[in-house]
């Protein structure tokens, strides 16, 4: 069972949350304060960080410090068991869901994709799976997920979704000569998670919906090295900004933790 929050909490739904960004992220909300709109409670954060594995749920829960606002829970957004799982059990132990951070994603990298080239292992892979798998996890599985936790989030005060993008995605940015990067599935997918975030935002006007490019860290999705520069809690800056929003915060917008992104 899951924890209740002892106090006033924001209760935030992370999916993929046990590692790379999403563990950056985790860490980074457990470790602040959400401003109070009532200044006679403290709110806390209480954070259910996605997972498809509860074994490594429960070992990114040690390394984190097992911080008391974290719970790890099973979800894996490609099941639609796994989400009516995870909805029924927010929906019991907690009534509403006031943010929603869809970061789960993939570029590949799990399938054996060279991230760095583009290129496919030999004879093992076609290009239709490829595309077929990174769409399924960033577009279709991410759909499914926000639509079926619409009910939850209706209930907040200040319903929140954050999709976690890419500068890839900014077919504006690729149009004006930025670099090509040899991964269209990963680009073109997140190009489309763009306009989910649009598309929300448009369907639920009183809520804040945003898409977040984390930057070009060095995480499980691809083979970067680690340096001061893509170092994944840097990853983690612009979507916590999000999330701190208040009533008067932005909505339908595209940034980095720099500046706002073209679309």
């Amino acid at each position: 069972m899951l924890n209740m929050p002892s106090e006033p909490s924001i209760i935030i739904l992370i999916s993929g949350g046990n590692a790379g960004i999403g563990y950056e992220t985790v860490q980074r909300l457990s470790r602040s304060q959400p401003s109070s709109p009532d200044h006679h409670h403290h709110h806390h954060h209480h954070i259910l960080m996605g997972t498809r594995d509860m074994a490594k749920g429960e070992a990114a829960l040690k390394a984190l410090g097992s911080p008391a606002n974290v719970m790890p829970l099973q979800l894996d957004i490609t099941q639609d068991e796994s989400i009516t799982q995870a909805y029924e059990t927010i929906a019991a132990t907690y009534g509403r869901l006031d943010v929603l951070i869809n970061n789960a994603g993939t570029a590949g990298h799990d399938l054996g994709v060279q991230t760095a080239t583009g290129e496919l292992p030999r004879g093992q892979l076609t290009t239709r799976q490829v595309y077929e798998h990174v769409y399924g996890v960033n577009v279709i599985s991410t759909a499914v997920l926000t639509d079926r936790m619409v009910p939850l989030l209706e209930k907040s005060a200040l319903p929140k979704i954050i999709f976690i993008s890419s500068i890839l995605g900014s077919i504006t940015t690729l149009q004006d000569g930025a670099r090509l990067v040899p991964l269209p599935w990963y680009s073109s997918s997140k190009a489309a998670v763009n306009h989910l975030s649009v598309f929300y935002s448009r369907k639920f006007p009183r809520w804040k919906i945003n898409a977040c490019c984390p930057g070009l860290n060095a995480t499980g999705l691809n083979s970067y090295e680690k340096t001061e520069e893509t170092d994944p809690k840097n990853g983690a800056i612009n979507v916590c900004r999000l999330v701190m929003e208040e009533e008067d915060g932005s909505s339908g917008t595209f940034s980095n933790r720099f500046h706002t992104l073209a679309w």
